[in-house]
């Protein structure tokens, strides 16, 4: 009797594992899994190809740069930014990662890092490529009285104005406190002029160059 119970015992744990592999076989000898491989499809990362873009060849250059090849050098520097292609009238280059290139209505090429304009220009013949400074001065009219105020502005902080001036019905370098904000941001920002400098990324890829 007891020898039947055993038999039987035996015969439904052989049913009910009958699927494990037996002792000594290997991995590959394994059942697949039913529920399919999860990660059959995946692919390892690839660079998106929208950061391939065409820059006019030229630029316009900053004060204590020689050339566009000098300035070329430096944003290879400042930007990590690869130069894939360097032709007479453009240039094909490979911006940062998360870096973006935005064709406006308005035809203008804008080149954006975190959201921040950094670059502008044209795809025409002739056209240059203008890296902008984070910090600069400009004069903007009042839209009632066109009267005139001068501004010094952070782009990097969304445009915020550093330091104004009252309005005038004079303008541009013929206002009265033209000169007191251009002095006060020649005085805080010397090299305000070179657009890659004061930029914390800039800043920081040309330490660890």
């Amino acid at each position: 009797m007891s020898s039947e119970k055993s038999k039987r015992a035996r015969r439904a744990a052989e049913d009910l594992f009958g699927g494990l592999p037996a002792k000594g076989s290997t991995a590959a000898s394994r059942p697949s899994n039913p529920f399919g491989d999860p990660f059959s499809n995946s692919t390892s990362f690839v660079p998106a190809d929208d950061l391939l873009v065409t820059l006019p060849a030229e630029m316009e250059l900053p004060p204590g740069y020689a050339d566009s090849a000098a300035m070329r050098d430096a944003l290879t520097r400042a930007w990590r930014m690869d130069w894939i292609k360097v032709g007479k009238d453009v240039c094909v280059v490979r911006l940062p990662v998360d870096w973006i290139a935005d064709k406006s209505v308005d035809g203008v090429l804008r080149i954006k890092g975190g959201g921040i304009v950094r670059a502008e220009g044209r795809l025409v013949k002739g056209a240059t490529l203008l890296i902008l400074p984070r910090y600069y001065l400009k004069a903007e009219f009042h839209d009632l009285n066109e009267h005139c105020r001068i501004v010094v502005r952070d782009r990097a902080r969304n445009n915020a104005i550093l330091k104004e001036s009252f309005w005038d019905t004079r303008s541009g370098p013929n206002h009265p406190q033209w000169k007191v904000l251009s002095d006060w941001l020649d005085t805080q920002f010397p090299a305000h002029r070179d657009p890659l400098r004061y930029w914390d990324d800039c800043e920081d890829n040309v330490r660890s160059a």
